[in-house]
């Protein structure tokens, strides 16, 4: 039976709406392409979820990348506070199954300076058990260490979990230690993929 249910965040509660972000700026098509490859696009990026590196050396890794496009690639770091953005859904969805008596928890790969933000703005965060954000493990998905993390931390028992992401290789990882998993496209695959478990979306009373 489940009795516990674990939320990636981004593409999840938030959207990850990096092409919206960057487009935002108005660069040209071809400034736009070359900062995206630079940055969002870049293996580095992943670094700053890792939380590891010290966040100017990742943005300098980034500016080597596309030298020609500094001035540009240190503007769009200047304040990503609309990088993720919290789904409108989000908070009644966590309210709604904690009603119903289950732990619910967050594992998610996330920096510390945009993690920040999402603390002071996510509504949901209020609603959670608790969870394993990867800057402060220095550990990301799909590695099975960031996943122990969570089990131990909060005796989670892995067979009576599940785990909702939006990216295969991660929920790949958590079937691979007894978890069960819904893939996440849509609202509407939460409620479904829930649902395929024995767990309904009501209205938070």
């Amino acid at each position: 039976m489940i009795h516990t249910i674990i939320f990636d965040i981004g593409n999840v509660l938030a959207n990850y709406r990096w092409k919206e972000y960057l487009h935002a700026f108005g660069f040209s098509q071809e400034v736009e392409k070359a900062v995206a490859d630079a940055v969002f696009l870049n293996p580095i990026w992943k670094e700053f979820d890792r939380g590891v590196m010290k966040e100017e050396a990742i943005i300098m890794k980034c500016i080597q990348h596309r030298p020609q496009y500094e001035k540009e690639i240190r503007e769009i770091f200047q304040d990503m506070s609309d990088l993720v953005v919290e789904y409108d859904y989000a908070q009644n969805l966590v309210k709604c199954l904690k009603q119903q008596g289950y732990q619910v928890y967050v594992l998610s790969n996330y920096g510390k300076t945009l993690f920040e933000h999402a603390k002071k703005t996510f509504q949901f965060l209020k609603e959670v058990d608790g969870g394993i954000i990867s800057y402060q493990v220095q550990k990301i998905k799909p590695d099975a260490a960031i996943y122990e993390e969570l089990l131990n931390k909060y005796k989670i028992c892995a067979e009576d979990a599940v785990f909702l992401d939006d990216t295969v290789e991660n929920l790949e990882q958590a079937a691979c230690m007894g978890i069960k998993t819904v893939h996440v496209t849509s609202y509407e695959s939460i409620t479904e993929g829930l649902q395929a478990y024995g767990i309904t979306i009501k209205e938070v009373e």
